[in-house]
């Protein structure tokens, strides 16, 4: 039998679909569930145990809809739009359950006012800076500077124009950077790039 790990994405999805091959599902997975574990931290507020719960589920979409996986797209691309379709579910779902009064978290710059040299500091800003973006602008903001994708691959993902995307980015990079302008003035005109 040929090594799985040598296969391209596709290949191992395509032995999914047609010979309903669980070592290639367990190959996928050991090549993206890390990725896809802190795509779900961030986008889910950092709470690692749902994290997890929604990487299993995201693996056992993939098994039982295999039908679905265009074979002329890429995989990764395709693991991330479902991935970033969960967490829109999952967000709607909280906000019908949530009381109108609560809100997302609010990003306090006054509280890292003081001491701003500190590396973890500006990590846990950026943090909180992420965690209060509302949920389109917090899904284009992490695709585009912490999981690196282009705007097309972020369009594909999101199923939205590439405007669209650029639109959801602009407001995001700018919400962001207003909340980290206190650790150097400076980034304010370059901290993130759209393009």
């Amino acid at each position: 039998m040929h090594h799985l790990s040598n296969q391209s994405d596709e290949a191992l999805m395509i032995l999914i679909k047609d010979h309903q091959s669980h070592p290639a599902l367990t190959e996928l997975h050991r090549r993206y569930s890390r990725k896809l574990l802190g795509y779900f931290i961030k986008m889910l507020n950092r709470d690692e145990y749902l994290a997890q719960d929604f990487v299993q589920e995201l693996f056992l979409k993939i098994w039982e809809k295999n039908q679905l996986f265009q074979e002329d797209k890429k995989l990764y691309t395709w693991l991330f739009t479902i991935a970033s379709n969960m967490c829109k579910t999952h967000y709607r779902n909280c906000y019908r359950m949530v009381p109108e009064d609560m809100e997302r978290p609010v990003f306090d710059r006054k509280v890292f006012q003081e001491n701003i040299t500190d590396k973890t500091q500006f990590q846990e800003a950026l943090k909180l800076g992420i965690d209060s973006l509302e949920v389109s602008h917090k899904t284009v903001f992490i695709l585009r500077y912490l999981e690196q994708f282009s705007l097309q691959e972020i369009a594909e993902i999101t199923e939205t124009p590439v405007g669209t995307v650029k639109s959801r980015l602009f407001y995001a990079t700018r919400k962001m950077t207003e909340n980290l302008k206190a650790f150097d003035p400076k980034y304010e005109e370059h901290l993130f790039k759209i393009s």
